[in-house]
């Protein structure tokens, strides 16, 4: 049995001894420097910190970002620093790539001397492909502290973020001008064209002439048509571009459905709408029921949901059926808005 214990007891001290082996690199870790020294400048924070013997290189971190890596000496400086004070770290790091198991740290940040302005924003960008807004996004001006958005020459927004998504964007589009702000003044601005986009236009340019919209036509994704009376594609009649609906004793219905909308929010329905004579009605399922007398020429309607929570559905009716006089439709769409 005494030797059945020793056998264990010797097991376990092997495994132990190889643990140890293994782990031997961790005890052999380079110490961290022992001073990081971070001073303000104008333009630049200034790093400084005790060398450590045998470091083969030194790796600093801004925040949670490594911003240099492979230092091999005992100074950075930094140009591109915060105006809020920021966290330094700076490691050492051995030949095989390990880190110190500590670190040095101080914190600086930029002054902002006075009389200094901040510098222009650059790379400003303004997208026309969110359905929910116009979505600006720029680089930062040098020394600034905050944004000013101006929109069609009109102070608009003020921001400390480096972009902004304007939800009360039209879908025909705007001049948005940004510029630095910080207490000694503003920056010249920087302008860009911008807009929201359609959840859906139809304007029948992609139809050939002749095309009947069939009912469930879809076009796109949860939003189409049901039909009566062979609503067709034709050249007639275009409010621009080269075709128009053409709608004769029927009626074409606007539905977004099959899983109904994504975002909560509120939906417009425009179109354009022509008829020489006679009446129409336009009606739907959110509280719309008007007739209306053509009058010969392009009439533009618009007409806005109640609050819709994703998945609710709706539709839209333009219902000519109740002479031969034809009605020409165009640019139907639907936008949303989140407010």
């Amino acid at each position: 049995m005494k030797h059945i214990i020793h056998i264990i007891v010797l097991a376990v001290i092997t495994v132990v001894y190889i643990s140890c082996e293994k782990e031997d690199y961790a005890l052999q870790r380079l110490s961290a420097p022992a001073q990081l020294t971070a001073s303000r400048g104008d333009t630049s924070v200034f790093l400084k910190w005790t060398k450590v013997e045998d470091a083969s290189f030194y790796t600093l971190v801004r925040g949670l970002k490594v911003i240099a890596d492979s230092l091999t000496v005992e100074s950075y400086e930094d140009d591109s620093a915060p105006d809020t004070l920021t966290e330094y770290r700076i490691y050492a790091v051995d030949s095989q790539g390990w880190r110190s198991a500590t670190y040095a740290v101080d914190s600086g940040y930029l002054g902002i001397p006075d009389g200094i302005e901040p510098r222009v924003p650059a790379k400003l960008q303004a997208s026309d492909t969110n359905i929910e807004g116009c979505l600006l996004s720029w680089t930062a001006g040098r020394f600034a502290t905050s944004y000013k958005v101006y929109k069609n020459g009109a102070f608009y927004k003020e921001v400390t973020n480096k972009e902004f998504l304007d939800y009360a964007a039209s879908v025909t589009g705007a001049e948005y001008t940004v510029y630095s702000v910080n207490r000694n003044g503003m920056s010249k601005g920087i302008s860009v064209t911008g807009k929201k986009a359609y959840q859906c236009l139809d304007d029948y340019e992609t139809y050939e002439i002749g095309s009947v919209i069939e009912p469930w036509t879809f076009i796109q994704d949860r939003i189409g048509y049901y039909t009566e009376g062979n609503p067709v594609v034709t050249n007639e009649r275009p409010f621009n571009g080269t075709k128009s609906l053409s709608i004769k004793k029927g009626k074409i219905e606007l539905m977004f459905d099959w899983g109904g909308v994504w975002n909560d929010g509120y939906y417009i329905i425009s179109f354009m709408t022509y008829k020489a004579s006679g009446p129409f009605k336009l009606y739907s399922d959110f509280g719309i029921d008007d007739t209306v007398q053509g009058t010969g020429e392009w009439v533009q309607y618009n007409y806005r949901t109640g609050l819709l929570k994703a998945g609710d559905k709706f539709k839209m009716v333009i219902d000519s059926r109740e002479d031969d006089v034809i009605l020409y439709v165009d640019n139907l769409s639907i936008e949303y808005a989140k407010e």
